[in-house]
């Protein structure tokens, strides 16, 4: 098994001296210098081979390129090649957006990915992982989710949220947890939301749809409470659903004989998709930012971390960048912990990353769960 990092030629070590990894040089281009097999032996030893040091394609070129510290020409060459059916250039050049947090050109790019593939594009989401930065004068979104059971206690705690919040900001309120609605909940809950629509609050909801299919089975039921019915009548409002509304008022009126609530014009709620459930914690090593000569010491606390471990599980999805001049750093941290009879699997990394690493053979010493699977 042989993986290749870059490294020129003149200084290639001679034949009597053992070989050792050897950092490339920054200052050279890394397009023009020899690849160096690096690769574990039969009898676990390592093993060098000198071998051609052109990249094999132009995905290969912008992999390094990007690694190099040069995303403007990275991304020159992804462009010429997105004409091209692999989907990887893309994926690649979606990813180099996100990093540069160039929102417009994300979405655009995405427009002619669905265009071109029949497909649903990937969801714009900054590379670090962090909020999107909010517009000068506006408050961020404020986050209130409800628990499984809706009583009053929950009924208060979405008080107080929506109270703290800032009067101009977004409120997103996740209904999507909800299994059981008592009285006094959804009583409160309705007063909640009608005074957010007086006080014309801006609402984003995600999960209401389970939340309404509820309230519809508990008014179903023989011996229904009102409260339920005034608060699913209530979300109708939210949601600015008139229709729904004024069906679900003459069944009010009918079956508990007084006056339903009147409809009033309002700024509708924003139905959002309900964010996905937090993955199980595990006992990952993490990395994050980018990963260059000057700080990939931390590559060295993976073999810490693998003392410990039975498996080494590596997350990469905070790691922007890994510097073309840390690969063989990389390598011998990987090598280490193979040497020591360690599984190795690295995850979440970005396109850009996940080329680099086929290029450079990373993939043979790991197994590589990337963002976008290949």
């Amino acid at each position: 098994m042989a993986l290749s990092f870059f490294k020129r030629g003149k200084d290639k070590a001679p034949a009597h001296a053992p070989a050792q990894p050897v950092a490339p040089d920054p200052d050279d281009n890394p397009l023009t210098q020899t690849v160096v097999g690096v690769g574990i032996g039969p009898s676990s030893g390592i093993v060098v081979e000198e071998t051609s040091g052109a990249p094999q394609s132009p995905l290969d070129e912008a992999a390094i390129l990007y690694a190099s510290g040069q995303p403007d020409m990275a991304e020159r060459q992804l462009k010429d090649i997105l004409g091209n059916a692999d989907r990887r250039a893309w994926h690649m050049l979606f990813d180099l957006y996100a990093v540069q947090n160039r929102e417009k050109e994300f979405e655009q790019l995405g427009l002619d990915y669905a265009m071109r593939f029949e497909t649903s594009p990937p969801v714009w989401k900054p590379q670090d992982g962090g909020t999107p930065a909010t517009p000068s004068g506006q408050a961020a979104a404020a986050s209130l989710d409800l628990p499984g059971l809706l009583d009053r206690k929950a009924a208060q705690a979405l008080a107080l949220g929506m109270a703290e919040a800032d009067r101009k900001a977004t409120l997103r309120i996740d209904f999507s947890r909800i299994e059981m609605v008592d009285e006094a909940g959804a009583d409160e809950c309705a007063k909640i939301l009608a005074q957010a629509r007086k006080a014309k609050r801006k609402l984003q909801v995600s999960g209401v749809d389970r939340l309404i299919a509820l309230l519809q089975d508990l008014n179903r039921a023989t011996h229904s409470r009102t409260v339920h019915w005034l608060l699913l009548l209530e979300i109708y409002q939210t949601l600015g659903q008139m229709e729904a509304f004024e069906d679900l008022a003459v069944d009010y009126a009918v079956r508990f004989e007084v006056s339903p609530p009147s409809w009033s014009e309002v700024r509708a709620a924003e139905v959002i998709q309900a964010p996905p459930p937090e993955p199980a914690p595990d006992d990952a090593f993490k990395l994050a930012g980018e990963i260059t000569p000057a700080n990939d010491s931390s590559l060295q606390q993976v073999c810490g971390y693998a003392a410990s471990h039975s498996s080494v599980l590596v997350d990469l999805s905070q790691v922007t960048r890994v510097d073309y001049g840390s690969v063989s750093q990389f390598i011998s941290v990987l090598m280490q912990c193979l040497g020591t009879g360690k599984s190795i699997t690295l995850r979440g990394h970005n396109a850009l990353i996940h080329e680099l690493f086929r290029v450079m053979g990373i993939d043979q010493l790991a197994q590589l769960m990337p963002r976008h699977p290949v």
